[in-house]
């Protein structure tokens, strides 16, 4: 990957392009996706593109980091050092599966599209346990105010979270219905609170 701009013009160019490459891939997959269909899209030029990112594979990098952010961003509970409550969580992921039409997961879209190409494997596996390890903070947080049991493992409790949370997407987006992400997130929830 390429070093990010220095200029605030550069960033706007780069950010354009990787925003419009996150859609695109989103909706069609990597494979799916032209460079050229990212271009016209973006309103950006050829060498543009290759002044931000070596080619595809680095701005399909550049894409699976940009929707974890966006992931992260649309679940605050994770981030807030205050929060203690897994449930607030489970609204926020709720939210989002809402405000998206319940389609699929901005990162998990992309699991089985990576299978051939190791780099970006690697990327999406680091990307989730970068999610997971969120999730375990709030987890931890949550143990010490007694909310959740403390012989809990707050990694296996976090991993089961985040297992939940893809697999009632999945389903969820299949049926346009909350009904599956709703049930997997509280039944493991119900397990677990006091």
């Amino acid at each position: 990957m390429r070093p990010e701009p220095t200029t605030s013009r550069g960033r706007r160019t780069r950010e354009k392009i990787v925003t419009t490459a996150a859609r695109l891939m989103h909706e069609r997959g990597i494979g799916g996706t032209p460079l050229e269909d990212v271009l016209a899209e973006s309103g950006t030029g050829k060498s543009q593109l290759y002044h931000y990112f070596g080619g595809k594979q680095d701005l399909a990098v550049a894409v699976l980091e940009h929707q974890l952010e966006r992931v992260l961003a649309a679940q605050p509970s994770l981030h807030d050092e205050e929060c203690t409550d897994l449930r607030r969580w489970r609204d926020e992921v709720l939210a989002a599966a809402d405000e998206s039409g319940y389609g699929n997961c901005p990162l998990g879209a992309f699991v089985g599209q990576v299978d051939d190409d190791a780099e970006l494997r690697t990327t999406l596996a680091r990307l989730f346990d970068r999610w997971q390890e969120a999730i375990t903070t709030l987890v931890r947080r949550a143990q010490a105010a007694g909310e959740i049991p403390a012989d809990t493992s707050a990694e296996h409790l976090a991993l089961t979270l985040l297992t939940a949370q893809q697999g009632g997407t999945a389903l969820s987006h299949l049926h346009g219905s909350p009904e599956a992400l709703a049930c997997s997130l509280d039944d493991v929830l119900a397990r677990v609170s006091r």
